[in-house]
């Protein structure tokens, strides 16, 4: 199996390499890599010759690159800013690379929860149903209002943010703090969680700035 690959199946032996070297550079393109992939598909899904075109293709690569590549930064910074506060070790280069290596191949699991949701909302297995956002299949808690014809826009957010996906990738990164670290279960569970908070905070915060209460499209 390609090495970043077994954050999906062996994490402790992507835990003792991170430990050790910190490659980010593999996870990274994987991401990447696979981000494009869906974008592209999303662009030429009714017509795949068109979507073979060298612009149809460019889009979705510098897309990609600059999406997976800030969302990774940005979450890693967030991270690294709870290990501050909950952890209290001390800064440095180092450990920051660790981090982001950890989150770069954790972030394998949400690439693939969104090749999961696009080859469910494509399949049409909700069409009785009025789903919380367009584009996006509902696997957490958002399933309890699925049917709702007009969902509090703040509460559809917080439930689809228990998406499988998103758990297990916190469940995964909790581990891999804990494996770093050494500062035990608690700590690195309380330090995901805050990096969990700081995300739903920051769509809502998006949503609100944006006009809150209407209906807020999060396409793929």
């Amino acid at each position: 199996m390609f090495f970043p690959l077994l954050i999906l199946a062996e994490p402790k032996e992507v835990f003792d390499r991170v430990a050790t070297r910190a490659p980010w550079f593999g996870p990274l393109i994987s991401c990447t890599a696979g981000y494009f992939v869906i974008t592209w598909l999303g662009g030429c899904w009714a017509d795949i010759r068109e979507g073979l075109r060298w612009w149809s293709l460019l889009g979705p690569a510098i897309g990609s690159i600059l999406f997976v590549g800030t969302a990774c930064l940005g979450s890693t910074a967030m991270l690294y800013i709870s290990c501050l506060v909950f952890q209290r070790k001390q800064s440095n280069r180092l450990a920051y690379r660790k981090l982001f290596s950890l989150n770069a191949h954790c972030v394998l699991i949400l690439v693939l929860g969104e090749l999961i949701n696009f080859l469910l909302v494509r399949a049409n297995l909700m069409q009785a149903f009025n789903v919380p956002f367009p584009n996006r299949f509902p696997l957490g808690l958002d399933l309890l209002i699925l049917g709702a014809k007009e969902p509090n826009i703040y509460l559809a957010v917080i439930l689809h943010s228990t998406s499988v996906f998103i758990i297990w990738y916190f469940v995964v990164l909790a581990r891999g703090l804990d494996y770093l670290s050494g500062s035990g279960p608690m700590r690195s569970a309380a330090t995901a969680a805050i990096l969990w908070i700081a995300g739903v905070g920051v769509v809502i915060g998006l949503i609100y700035s944006a006009g809150g209460g209407t209906m807020f499209r999060i396409t793929m």
